[in-house]
This record gives C-alpha cells, sequence and structure tokens, in this order.
C-alpha cells in the first residue's frame, strides 16, 4: 500500500539486497523537491529524510512519494492519531563530502545524529532479551528474570530482595534491590560495597491501549540520584547492565560508537542508567528530554538509544529548534490555518496568545519545555497531526529501524535534544537505552579507527524489523498546505 492509502506502486520495504535502484528524477519545481530542498530543513548527514503524506496532497506529490518511499509508519500514541509519514530512500538522503565536522557540529547544537545500519549483524542475529516482555509483565517476573541470572551475576552482585520506592508511581510493575561487593582479589578505586542499587519493571503510561514496558536499572532515590555523579556508582549500575542484558555488554564493546562519542564529549565515555523498552504498537512517549539541572563538570553528556527489533519513529530537535517551530506554528494558527484546532478550543483566542507570548521570549520558551510536559507548551506541542507532521515536513523526523542508532546530546537544561517517539512497527519494538558520561579519569578518545558517520557495517543489505506501512484517512498538515 501506498503511504498515503491511494493506488500506485511503493517501494519495497527495508533496502533492496545488490545495486541500488534507480530511482526517477524528481520534478525541479515539484513539492517534494521543495521539500527537501527548502533552505531551513533540518539535515542529518545519512539519515533517511522524512516527510508527512495526506490522502488529500497533490497527486503528482504522492507518486513521487511513492515511487521512493521506504517506510510508511502511520502514527498514533495513546489513541491520539499524529499522521503519516513516509520515509524516503537512501539516496535522498544528505551526504556532505565529509559528514564528520557536520556531524560533530549538530552534537555540540544538541540536534539528533541517526546512525542507520550501524549495529553488526552479529549483535542483532542473537538478541534474546526482547523474548522476556511477556514474562516481565507478569507477577513475579522480574525476580525470575534475575534469578534466572544469578550465574552471570555472582559473585559480586546478588538480588537481596523486593523494594519499595521512596516515590511509588500507578505505572510501577516490579522493583528489586541489588548490591554489590568488590572483588577480594581486585583493588577497587572506589567503596568496597554498594547495597543500592536496583531494577524496575513498569509499564509507559497508564493508557489501556498502550502495552508498552520498560526495565530501568539504576542505583539510590529515583528523584535525588537521578542526576548523580557518583561515578562508582556508575560503573557498578554499568556493570550490572553488562551482566543482565547481553546486547547492552556488546554495545559497550562497539569500538566505532565508542570512538565517536569519545571525540564528541572529549574524554573516556561510559554507558550508564541502561533502559530497555518495549515499546509497543499504540504506544511511546510523548515529548521530554533527558537533561538534569546539575553542574556541567560531570553531568550526563547525553543518550545512545539503539534499536534492536522492530522500528521506532522520532521527532527530536534541538530545545531552540523546537522553540522557533512551535512559534512557527503559533503564528500558522494566528493566520486561520488549521482553524478546527482552535474551534471550541480551552481557552481560544486568549490560550493561542499566552502561547505566542512564551514562544517570543526565548528564556521562557526555554523554561518552559524543559519542565515537565513541556510546561505550558506541552499541550501545543504533543497536541496532533498538524504540529508532527510540521516537524517532519521541516526535517525532524526518523524512523529508526533495527541496526540503527540515535543519539540525543545533552548540554545541560537549557540546550538539550527534545525528542517524542512513537512505535512504528505491527510488532512490539525492542530498544535499549543508555546515558553517556564521561568517566572520572578521563583519557585520549580511542576506538573509532574504522568508518564513522553512519558507514555500513552489516553484511546484508536487507533491514530487520516489521515496517509498517499504510496509509490514513485523518486531517494532517504540513509546511506546504
Amino acid at each position: 500500500m501506498s503511504p498515503a492509502g491511494t493506488a500506485g506502486d511503493g517501494a519495497p520495504d527495508g533496502e533492496p539486497d545488490g545495486d541500488l535502484p534507480e530511482l526517477p528524477e524528481l520534478h525541479p519545481k515539484g513539492q517534494l523537491r521543495a521539500l527537501l530542498d527548502a533552505p531551513d530543513r533540518d539535515r542529518c548527514p545519512g539519515a533517511r529524510p522524512v516527510v508527512s503524506v495526506h490522502e488529500e496532497d497533490d497527486p503528482d506529490f504522492i507518486a513521487e512519494v511513492n515511487a521512493r518511499c521506504v517506510a510508511a509508519p502511520r502514527l498514533e500514541r495513546r489513541g491520539v492519531f499524529h499522521g503519516n509519514w513516509a520515509e524516503l530512500h537512501d539516496q535522498d538522503s544528505f551526504f556532505p563530502r565529509d559528514p564528520l565536522p557536520a556531524l560533530a557540529e549538530r552534537w555540540e547544537e544538541a540536534r539528533p545524529i541517526v546512525l542507520h545500519d550501524v549495529l553488526d549483524d552479529e549483535l542483532l542475529d542473537e538478541v534474546s532479551t526482547d523474548r522476556w516482555s511477556r514474562e516481565l509483565r507478569s507477577d513475579g517476573g522480574l525476580g525470575r528474570f534475575l534469578e534466572a541470572r544469578a550465574a552471570e551475576l555472582a559473585p559480586e552482585y546478588r538480588v537481596t530482595g523486593a523494594r519499595q520506592p521512596a516515590m511509588p508511581d500507578e505505572r510501577d510493575l516490579e522493583s528489586s534491590a541489588i548490591s554489590w561487593r568488590a572483588p577480594k582479589d581486585r583493588p577497587t578505586r572506589g567503596p568496597g560495597a554498594i547495597d543500592d542499587l536496583w531494577a524496575k519493571t513498569q509499564r509507559l503510561s497508564t493508557h489501556p491501549d498502550d502495552a508498552s514496558l520498560r526495565m530501568r536499572l539504576a542505583f539510590g532515590d529515583e528523584v535525588e540520584n537521578d542526576a548523580s555523579r557518583d561515578m562508582a556508582r556508575h560503573r557498578a549500575v554499568s556493570e550490572l547492565a553488562n551482566r543482565l542484558i547481553p546486547e547492552v555488554a556488546a554495545l559497550n564493546t562497539d569500538r566505532e560508537l565508542s570512538g565517536l562519542l569519545a571525540e564528541w564529549i572529549r574524554g573516556r565515555p561510559l554507558l550508564t542508567q541502561a533502559i530497555a523498552y518495549w515499546n509497543a504498537p499504540g504506544g511511546g512517549a510523548r515529548f521530554h528530554h533527558d537533561a538534569f539541572d546539575e553542574p556541567a563538570r560531570g553531568r550526563q553528556r547525553g543518550v545512545l538509544y539503539a534499536q534492536l527489533t522492530g522500528a521506532t519513529a522520532w521527532i527530536a530537535l534541538s530545545t531552540d529548534d523546537l522553540a522557533r517551530r512551535a512559534l512557527e506554528f503559533v503564528e500558522l494558527l494566528e493566520d486561520g490555518e488549521f482553524p478546527w484546532l482552535m474551534d471550541g478550543a480551552e481557552g481560544g483566542a486568549a490560550q493561542l496568545e499566552a502561547w505566542g507570548q512564551v514562544l517570543r521570549d526565548p528564556e521562557r520558551a526555554r523554561a518552559e519545555l524543559s519542565a515537565p510536559g513541556g510546561g505550558a507548551l506541552g499541550p501545543l506541542i504533543d497536541r496532533g497531526p498538524e504540529f508532527t507532521s510540521l516537524l517532519a515536513d521541516a526535517g525532524h523526523g526518523y524512523v529508526v529501524a533495527a541496526g540503527d542508532v540515535i543519539l540525543l546530546p545533552n548540554h545541560g537544561l537549557d540546550l538539550t535534544c527534545m525528542h517524542s517517539v512513537f512505535c512504528a512497527s505491527d510488532e512490539e519494538a525492542f530498544s535499549l537505552s543508555l546515558a553517556i558520561r564521561e568517566q572520572e579519569r578521563p583519557g585520549q578518545p580511542g576506538g573509532g579507527a574504522g568508518r564513522r558517520g553512519g558507514g555500513r557495517r552489516r553484511r546484508g543489505g536487507g533491514r530487520r524489523g516489521g515496517r509498517r506501512r499504510g496509509g490514513g484517512a485523518r486531517p494532517g498538515s504540513s509546511r506546504r498546505r
């Protein structure tokens, strides 16, 4: 089926084996060419471009999209429709002569970096943790998960029993306390014992149609210690993830990824505070960021998100870019675009004026966007297909499939990477999220001697994971209408 639900020959899911197909030239004055060449479009080197699609789009536009489409996710999260997308072929990607400086600049600007097909086949072929989601949802499932891995944990780690979080959440399923003891035959740089490690399973939301699950590994109090710079505990929880989740251990030994991160954070990276995600169809995450109010020295530097099965769709952009796009959207509303959004809306014209006042003050806009749920701007940025489509057409949409990594840089609350996530496959999509911090004793940036900047390392050309293709019959929007 074509992305807009019309008749046409869409490209097959994934990449073809063998030589790249000969794609027809885009019409130089067509809508697709205009979108891809827009001077203010965000372009991540190597990332396949995404555009929004709608059944009422111009037939010539639909035909050009169908000829180049490799995936067409329908975005729906917790019962709210957010539009239809088309991910275009690799040949439509942005390829600068030297991608590394462009990627380094994106890191400094807190813009996302997408590395397609960067994970090795060996890792993808051996994914096993994804099979535990059903068990982890059942009573006692986390305890059985940990018990099955007791041999991998011993002798340093030991599960000490059930744990009651200091601030219980209605989404919580189960939590276990874990202790660590330093090996007797090996000196340690920190304490000889740590007793406040933990693992927790949790639903991503309470929506009845969202079966998404996550398993989180961390230490200390879930609020006070989220931004902790206690590197001894970070090392302990990092190694705990290596032992419990084999896919994390594989990511930690990936020299190419480590080399890139070492260059960008100017030190030795430590991947810590692992979260395993099972994003179910209809699930995902609303706009948020992963920054904390913490000093610059020793702070979290970003997040590495690796897709291991299925696919997720992302809106990802810097805080400043989101504020700029939100103001662009408000100005469209002020000009009378999308009148159905304001008809009968709570607050009406007064609400629109209030959003405009916040967004025209950069400091206030950053403060609201960094607040939980987007603060006063939350109802605007998470409202539905009109704004989501505008962001996709502006270059801020990505489809992250099995084998892909997306990096979300963080330079503090005022300059971080905001992101919104949707399940983009017909089946549950398994992924890992790892906080990036700098080792306590940074050395010379190492590794990364191979190809970088999204260079292909996988043997085959095909892509794993169910990539949802389909159309839509709901109102959408884009910058071209």
